[in-house]
């Protein structure tokens, strides 16, 4: 019945449990997956705590040197050009920055956020010579720069300094910056490595005001940035661990009541779009929204992101800067219907492109496909899509003239950045993390080399990989073990997010009491499951088609679940979510 291979992960070993009594099996469990295994680090992950958990931002080697050289520059009253990305990291990085450097004294201040089709990612030539040309003093890059390194000489011979600020993964050669700042450095010693490019923002941002004559003047200010990190968190699927769960935590609070009079209308925009009401007339620093990870991932950051895919970042830009209403209203009402059309480009280039890739084989472990008239913004999302889907890597371009312009999705298998420094001679350029890149192609020749090159380099690697959706289970449990003891420990996990992902249970040989379509299409199913006597409420979402077909009330089925509380009308009640089934043995036999 279910598509899905089904993996319970490894359980906790013996002398696990013993030195951490007391805990309940599931909840071991989770502790155990995350690398949670002294009292120190499960206190610091379920009681993140802002004035302790977050490390000291001098440990970065360079960051005495950056904030030496901002310092100067708000001495001299320098003029300081801010280099984003078009994305909601490299947007809220650059909003963060900006107001930060206008906090401490610098009132020459511009910000540049390349287009993404005319510009393409991070610093090029075109934009440096402008910087030359404008006779900035200082260029800091956010969110990008650390493959930067003939734009950043020529701005050196030119004697404008830059400071890196990024947390991509570096090349052969670092850019010869007055200080970088990548918490990905092979040579940093920084204790996390995973901070996302805001945070990265956040940190110079820290060890600024902590430089300053008077550091508490500057506490509530920084505080009141997290909204910011907590979106380009997220947004840059950042796994939320260590700091970076700290920081979104708190980011949440801050959202809920951000001073930010477009993400107010943001947040309006993406709740009236969903037929929600929201409270009004709340004071400042009250909770306005009850916004949650959920709002962020599928809300917030695909309309920022949108910005960029179909127009300019600078939309979104101006939405997190703004502080009129009336433009602020403007501007969040553009950026929702840009993300309208951001959805229909997405769903005709994913058509197209499962009609040029095919049905995807063993004999293809890598799937590539380009296109002109494809969009160079939203090939990236196509591909993720993509990736699911078939379970293995897939790098998607659009075509314009002789340029290909490409971005890639992977696997955990497969490095797909890794890969790109292989293929470096048929790239103009190219970044990214393990398991998402970017990347442009000069010439119908290069390209077929390249995706020769790419195809024998995943074949080789994921020649003994099984690539089939993999569902990976938590643990197994009984339905009597999910009460509500057990989820006032699981919400102390919260909030879930990448590497820290809602858990998953597997019940066997429940009993399907009942089962019925719901929803205004009739798409969803409720169940009623049963086992040793105790009936618990479930709901699927999408599957009736599938499922009613395969399923009936009486039989017997092994369940795969979230474990989630249902609120509605003020009630509160204890309801599973079923992300898989399959017929119990039992119910073969």
């Amino acid at each position: 019945m279910t598509d899905k291979k089904w993996l319970i992960k490894d359980k906790y070993p013996q002398d696990f449990a013993d030195k951490l009594p007391g805990y309940h099996p599931a909840i071991l469990q989770l502790l155990f997956d995350r690398g949670l295994d002294t009292q120190k680090k499960i206190d610091e992950f379920l009681n993140p705590d802002y004035t302790q958990d977050l490390h000291d931002p001098f440990l970065f080697q360079d960051m005495a040197k950056a904030v030496d050289r901002i310092s100067n520059a708000v001495k001299n009253q320098e003029k300081v050009l801010l280099h984003g990305d078009y994305d909601a990291d490299g947007v809220t990085a650059s909003v963060l920055m900006e107001k930060t450097l206008r906090e401490l004294g610098i009132n020459k201040i511009e910000v540049f956020i390349p287009h993404r089709e005319i510009d393409g990612y991070g610093l090029n030539m075109s934009t440096v010579e402008k910087i030359i040309a404008d006779k900035f003093n200082l260029v800091i890059t956010l969110d990008c720069g650390i493959t930067n390194v003939e734009p950043i000489k020529r701005l050196k011979e030119a004697g404008i300094d830059t400071i890196v600020v990024d947390h991509h993964l570096q090349g052969d050669e670092l850019p010869k910056a007055v200080a970088i700042l990548d918490c990905s450095l092979k040579r940093e010693e920084y204790p996390f490595k995973k901070l996302s490019g805001v945070g990265m923002a956040f940190k110079l941002a820290q060890a600024l005001f902590r430089s300053q004559p008077n550091p508490s003047k500057y506490e509530a200010f920084e505080k009141w940035l997290l909204d910011l990190v907590a979106i380009g968190t997220i947004g840059d699927v950042s796994p939320i661990l260590g700091e970076n769960r700290t920081l979104v935590k708190y980011g949440l609070m801050v959202l809920n009541k951000t001073p930010r009079k477009g993400l107010q209308e943001l947040i309006h925009t993406c709740r009236l779009s969903n037929g929600q009401e929201l409270a009004a007339d709340l004071p400042l620093g009250a909770e306005l929204y009850n916004l949650n990870i959920y709002n962020i991932s599928y809300q917030i950051v695909p309309r920022i992101n949108a910005a960029g895919r179909v127009d300019h970042a600078n939309l979104a830009y101006k939405l997190l800067t703004t502080q009129d209403e009336l433009e602020a209203i403007a501007l969040a009402r553009d950026i929702h219907e840009k993300n309208l059309e951001r959805q229909k480009i997405t769903d005709q280039i994913m058509e197209e492109a499962k009609e040029i890739l095919g049905k995807a084989t063993d004999k293809n472990k890598i799937l590539i496909a380009s296109k002109e008239g494809w969009s160079p913004g939203i090939v990236g999302l196509v591909a993720g899509k993509l990736k699911d889907e078939f379970c293995r890597p897939v790098i998607l371009f659009a075509v314009e003239g002789d340029k290909y312009l490409g971005s890639g999705r992977s696997i955990e298998e497969f490095n797909i950045t890794d890969a790109l420094h292989k293929c470096d001679d048929f790239l103009e350029h190219y970044g990214g993390h393990s398991q998402a890149c970017g990347l442009a192609i000069k010439g119908d020749d290069n390209y077929e080399k390249f995706v020769e090159k790419m195809t024998q380099l995943a074949n080789k690697e994921l020649k003994d990989v099984e690539l089939i959706p993999t569902l990976k289970i938590d643990t197994e449990v009984e339905l009597k073990d999910l009460d509500w003891e057990l989820w006032d420990e699981l919400e102390k996990f919260e909030p879930f997010a990448e590497a820290n992902p809602k858990p998953l249970f597997l019940i066997k040989n429940v009993k399907i009491n009942n089962i019925e379509t719901v929803g205004k299409n009739a798409d969803h199913l409720r169940f009623y499951l049963s086992q040793k006597s105790l009936i618990r409420k479930a709901i699927s979402f999408g599957t009736a088609e599938k499922w009613t077909k395969q399923v009936k009330v009486g039989d017997r089925v092994d369940v795969v679940v979230e474990f989630e509380v249902n609120e509605w009308n003020g009630n509160r009640e204890l309801q599973l979510k079923v992300i898989d089934l399959k017929h119990s043995r039992s119910n073969l036999s």
